[in-house]
């Protein structure tokens, strides 16, 4: 792929053995949804289901990524999804949502949650030109809806 500052959805092509969920092309630019678990299948579908997405990608094959350190240790993090979200500016405004899910609790992905959130998403916002981002954290997808529209989109959410 090539180097790319602003990244593309355009290049991405990769052969994989994992199970892969297949996207709904009005929501996802790339085929397939390349699950290293079953939470990530769901999360897909999910999003799929919402309204307020405009579109996802799981970033698999995007080279994006966000420097953090560990113990002095200079690593890159690849964070699981990056969603467009109408979050009541249009279509033309989305909020950039990254998310991630995650299962067991590890030092390495708090050191890496907690950058993306406290560093990465401050500077990109304060730089001005690449749009407005969040992060997010699932630790169950099956809940994945009501933590976007509550934390995210700031939807009271109605009692069933």
């Amino acid at each position: 792929m090539p180097y790319e500052a602003i990244g593309s959805t355009k290049y991405v092509g990769f052969d994989t053995l994992k199970p892969v969920y297949t996207t709904k092309p009005d929501k996802c630019h790339i085929s397939h949804v390349v699950a290293d678990s079953g939470w990530e299948h769901k999360l897909a579908q999910s999003l799929e289901d919402m309204d307020e997405v405009i579109c996802y990608v799981k970033n698999q094959g995007l080279q994006f990524t966000i420097p953090y350190t560990l113990k002095g240790k200079p690593g890159n993090y690849t964070p699981d999804f990056i969603i467009r979200l109408d979050d009541g500016h249009g279509t033309a405004d989305p909020l950039n949502l990254i998310l991630e899910v995650t299962g067991q609790k590890r030092k390495d992905k708090a050191a890496k949650v907690a950058t993306a959130q406290t560093l990465w998403v401050p500077a990109v916002n304060n730089h001005g030109a690449l749009g407005r981002w969040r992060f997010l954290e699932v630790t169950d997808p099956y809940n994945a809806k009501t933590l976007i529209r509550t934390r995210i989109l700031g939807q009271e959410m109605a009692a069933v």
